[in-house]
This record gives structure tokens, C-alpha cells and sequence, in this order.
């Protein structure tokens, strides 16, 4: 099991191995071919940013059956995008947009466990698709349901600026469909599932979407979300934690 880190340090920006309580300097991304470097920070003294930035995020939608309410069961995995302009790293603020403010929309996080691509995948199979995974992390696919309901597409319910914090770390060598996952608000739990409850699991996910669209390293899938999301305003604070991996922070304000 490798814990891998994007951050920034004396003005630079680099990815790491993360040992203990510092971070090894890698000489590129740990999805391309590269070597651990002897330079060696406190995780204390660097700033981590999202772990990769990847050239899409593919989400999955109604992936839990504790999500579904009274809405049919999905045939197959129903992926939509969100844009890498909306990701963001821990400690970074969701920002709800004036115009949401403005209408009263209602804004909730949704706690995944997401994966990050680590090499080209096209037409994986259930029996292959984990190898193309580089390793997982955490993630809060922010949604403005008014929108998200109202709009033909989901481009502002999803990609608001901000709306996909990622991180803290990227592990290895985890069983994605064994994995407890909690959501925060506030300290409180709001959202508390194993990923075994999952209704179509990461190699039918990656299969089902390799089919017809590349997926590049560093691309990002989110698995979907259990439960019912509690409401976020100014001042909140979320918490997404996923078993083996850490603890995803944000804080919430407005534009």
C-alpha cells in the first residue's frame, strides 16, 4: 500500500509519497514514470492541493439503494461529468454562487469514494479494470438539487466553481468494495455506508464507461453517494472519510 500526495511547498508544486507524518518528493506524477527523490517535508509545513488534476471527472449517479428513494433501480451505471475546473483540494472553500444564494437553492455534499486512473484504459473488462486503477481517494460531489432537478443539464448543479473537493491522498492497494464511508457536517454524521452496498461496483463502473470513452491517468471516477445528504450554508464545515484513506475537509462560504 502506497499513500501518494499532490502539495505545495516554497512556491512549488510537486507530488509526494507520503511517509508518516512527511511527504517524499517524487520527480513527476505517480502515474507516469518517475523516481523518490531524497527531498523530504513535514506534512505540516506543505499545503496539500487536490491529488491529481485530472482532464475528467466521471461521476456516477443513484449508485446506492439507501439514494434512491421511490426512483427505479438504473439498468446500467449512469455517469454524468463534472469539469476539472470545479476541483478543489482539502482545506480549500466550497463557494455557493450568488445566484444560488439568490434563488434559495438547497446545496448538499455528497460523500464517494473516488478512483484515480492509472494508465489509458479503453475496453477494460470486469476482470482487468482494477489494474487500470491507480489507487483511491476522497470525494464531495457538491450539488445544487434546485438545479440539479430544474436545469435540462446538471453543468451548474455539478461544476460549479469549487463543487468537486478531491483528496486528501491517493492509497493504493485498497478492496474499493469493502471500504466504510462517512459524511460530516459540522461533526455530524449525515452520511454512513460501506462501499459493498454499492449497485454497480468499481470494474463494472470502469467497464461500462471504457467501452465507449478513453479514460486518460489522472482522470478521476466518483462512485456515487448513500443516503440523504444534510444541507450546507456559510460557516459549515464538511467531512468526507473513507476507511484507509483519511479525512477530506472544507469549509463552506458564499460568493
Amino acid at each position: 500500500m502506497t499513500k501518494y500526495a499532490r502539495y505545495e511547498a516554497h512556491g512549488e508544486t510537486a507530488y509526494g509519497v507520503v511517509e508518516g507524518d512527511t511527504v517524499r518528493q517524487l520527480t513527476g506524477p505517480p502515474y507516469e514514470v518517475h523516481e523518490v527523490t531524497d527531498h523530504i517535508h513535514a506534512l505540516s509545513d506543505v499545503k496539500l492541493l487536490s491529488p491529481v488534476v485530472p482532464s475528467k471527472v466521471v461521476a456516477i449517479g443513484l449508485n446506492y439503494k439507501s439514494h434512491l428513494g421511490d426512483r427505479a433501480t438504473p439498468k446500467v451505471p449512469e455517469p454524468f461529468f463534472k469539469t476539472p475546473s470545479s476541483v478543489i483540494g482539502p482545506g480549500e472553500s466550497v463557494v455557493i454562487p450568488r445566484d444560488a444564494i439568490a434563488e434559495g437553492v438547497k446545496v448538499q455534499p455528497e460523500a464517494e469514494l473516488s478512483l484515480v486512473i492509472g494508465k489509458r484504459c479503453k475496453g477494460a473488462t470486469k476482470a482487468n479494470a482494477l489494474s487500470y486503477v491507480l489507487g483511491y481517494t476522497c470525494g464531495n460531489d457538491i450539488s445544487a438539487r434546485d438545479w440539479q432537478g430544474n436545469d435540462l443539464q446538471w453543468w451548474r448543479a455539478k461544476s460549479s466553481d469549487t463543487f468537486t473537493p478531491l483528496g486528501p491522498f491517493i492509497v493504493t492497494d485498497l478492496d474499493p468494495g469493502n471500504l466504510h464511508l462517512i459524511g460530516r457536517i459540522n461533526g455530524k454524521v449525515v452520511q454512513d455506508q460501506v462501499t459493498s452496498d454499492l449497485l454497480y461496483d468499481v470494474p463494472t463502473i470502469i467497464e461500462f464507461v471504457s467501452r465507449v470513452m478513453t479514460l486518460e491517468p489522472g482522470d478521476v471516477i466518483m462512485t456515487g453517494t448513500p443516503g440523504a445528504p444534510g444541507d450546507i450554508h456559510e460557516g459549515d464545515v464538511m467531512e468526507i472519510e473513507v476507511e484507509g484513506i483519511g479525512v477530506l475537509r472544507n469549509p463552506v462560504t458564499t460568493e
